[in-house]
């Protein structure tokens, strides 16, 4: 009958605490020991380097548990496994208990050891009684057990010692590559984790400077190395901009520009490439080698930070002794680099969106004040009626219209469209505005006022800004329009069937400040209907690149002519909405109607301060 292998525990518990068992697990280890065991009919166990108890020994018979049970069994076993870690190398055998002897092969993994297997095996037949006798009174177990225990004795089987010491280097070898796959996978998880904590911690932060430095300063307590920075293109200019470092010096940042063009190795960063600097100051491809010699860098790594394609900058680490970094610390990097670049775009993305609300919010506010700017109503004259449209295209608009009331109780019309659109046609509208109500009060030459109001652009404005004018004046007793027209489309009076244009004057305003404007003037008689508009009326586009027109106008005014001036304002730009169908449109729309109902030469209208 043969005997299954039993386990019995030597002095000590066994460590749980080894660079070994941190990496691969104790259970796992005792049970590929008692296997190794069962196999050879042998005793096996895995100890520490200095030959302390890493695994419970698994005893190859009832003989050798029966003496490893005695108190001098645990002593020599013991003080062999000390003999075995003081001299592990092949092929010193070491004497144990009668008739064992120990064969010790280390565990090494990248040049550390790790521990010794320790294997113990028969080479002669079971002793003769009258030893057995003589062992169990040395040993002080039970004479007739370790007689029984003797009987079943066997030599060693399957092999040679030498055999099975090959097969335990085997199983040595197998172990260390345990251990370090282990160790590999140990790595790859600190370094996920540390991705993922650094993940978090960038999540969590919108100031981009303290990503930054969170990153650049977690990088070097991660990998271990001297310094690391961080650099960014500046896309005007093509240099990488320092913007975190971490422990390198105030001189070595000093240096001098990193152009992107300039630097073979940032070059091949942003192609997508890890770039691996091995001798820092004897590298040619390096632009400030004497620095790095001065600040103590040897090897180095820099790896692109980029997002979704997009490599916006670099991302370096220093050390201070000549060093290779292997796969995963370049993984690793890598990772970090594609994390903060990320968290850097959606930094930025957020920092552009939180700029273009407070854009908005203002612009919002300035044309809500643009529109104050414009008449709350139209005048109330006793025979004329008006009709007033405003659409801007944007929140600000290039077009105005006003109504001015002069001092003889004249009143004052004007349209203009200034030369674009937004901001910039905004503050050119407030200004010439400004300047025209400031002018009309103070004198009656209409051409003079226009004059003025040009020469004021003109020294406010640049050459490619400008804008189309026109200003009217209406009698006290609403008999005579006088104009001037500085370029802007032609108000169109209608009479009956009959189309007058209204085009004399000169050229826009803002070109030039010595530019000769006449007055035009016209009487007027009931009925008569004035139309006027700006551009973004005739120039509007619908989706097949066709143009609203002034041909659509005139059609437009004399088919609702029949209506008031309020409902032929809206009825012009409800056509000219049915005409443009859901296209967008890129400019302001403004009309003004005024419609005469009837002549009050008798009536006269004071002015309305």
């Amino acid at each position: 009958m043969t005997e299954s292998p039993t386990r019995l525990a030597v002095e000590g518990m066994p460590s749980t605490d080894t660079p070994l068992t941190r990496r691969v697990s104790l259970p796992a280890l005792q049970r590929v020991q008692e296997r190794f065991a069962e196999l050879g009919r042998m005793t096996v166990c895995l100890c520490t380097p200095d030959g302390g108890p890493l695994t419970t020994p698994t005893w190859g018979s009832a003989f050798s548990r029966l003496l490893g049970t005695s108190g001098r069994g645990r002593e020599e076993w013991a003080s062999a496994m000390r003999a075995c870690a003081a001299d592990p190398n092949p092929p010193t055998p070491h004497r144990c208990h009668e008739g064992i002897t120990l064969y010790a092969t280390p565990i090494v993994s990248d040049a550390t050891a790790l521990g010794l297997l320790v294997v113990g095996i028969r080479k002669h037949r079971p002793p003769q009684e009258e030893k057995v006798a003589r062992i169990a009174r040395a040993f002080g177990v039970a004479e007739d057990e370790l007689r029984e225990a003797a009987a079943s004795l066997n030599p060693l089987r399957g092999g040679t010692p030498e055999a099975i010491h090959r097969f335990a280097d085997v199983l040595a070898d197998i172990i260390a590559t345990l251990h370090a796959q282990a160790d590999r996978i140990a790595d790859q998880l600190a370094d996920l984790q540390t991705v993922h904590g650094l993940s978090q911690l960038l999540s969590g932060t919108i100031d981009l400077q303290q990503m930054l430095d969170i990153t650049v300063h977690r990088v070097v307590e991660v990998m271990q190395v001297k310094a690391c920075a961080i650099r960014l293109l500046n896309e005007d200019t093509g240099e990488l901009v320092i913007k975190a470092v971490c422990n390198l010096s105030d001189e070595y940042l000093r240096k001098g520009p990193v152009l992107l063009d300039k630097s073979p190795i940032d070059s091949t960063a942003f192609a997508g490439h890890t770039v691996y600097i091995a001798d820092a100051p004897n590298d040619p491809r390096l632009r400030y080698p004497e620095n790095a010699r001065r600040e103590g860098i040897v090897s180095g790594l820099c790896v692109p930070m980029t997002y979704r394609g997009q490599t916006i900058g670099v991302i370096r680490v220093y050390t201070g002794r000549r060093y290779v970094f292997s796969e995963g610390e370049s993984a690793l990097l890598q990772s970090i680099g594609s994390q903060a670049a990320s968290a850097i775009v959606h930094t930025r993305l957020y920092e552009d969106q939180a700029k273009a609300d407070r854009v908005a919010r203002q612009l919002q506010i300035a044309g809500q004040i643009q529109r104050r700017m414009l008449p709350a109503a139209p005048p109330n004259r006793r025979g004329l009626s008006f009709g007033c449209v405003y659409v801007p295209s944007l929140q600000l608009s290039g077009d105005f219209y006003d109504f001015i009331h002069l001092p003889d109780g004249d009143l004052g019309v004007c349209i203009a469209d200034v030369v674009g659109k937004g901001v910039p046609a905004a503050l050119l509208m407030a200004s010439i505005r400004s300047a025209l109500r400031a002018f009309a009060p103070t004198s009656d030459n209409l051409t003079r006022i226009v004059r003025q109001v040009n020469r004021h652009l003109c020294q406010d404005s640049l050459a490619s800004e400008f804008a189309t004018f026109f200003y009217g004046v209406l009698s006290l007793d609403g008999s005579t329009l006088s104009y001037c027209n500085a370029g802007h489309h032609p108000p169109v009076l209608l009479r009956g069937d009959t189309i007058q244009e209204l085009t004399t004057g000169g050229m826009a305003i803002g070109l030039s400040p010595c530019e000769p404007y006449e007055c035009g003037s016209v009487a007027l008689q009931s009925g008569d209907l004035i139309v006027m508009v700006t551009d973004g009326v005739t120039e509007a586009m619908n989706f097949e690149g066709a143009i609203f027109g002034r041909l659509r106008l005139l059609e437009s005014i004399h088919r609702h002519r029949a209506i008031d001036a309020a409902q032929l304002a809206q009825q012009i730009l409800w056509d000219v909405r049915r005409f443009a169908g859901l296209a967008e449109q890129s400019d302001d729309i403004t009309i003004v109607v005024l419609k005469v109902s009837e002549p009050f030469h008798d009536v006269p209208c004071p002015p309305i301060v």
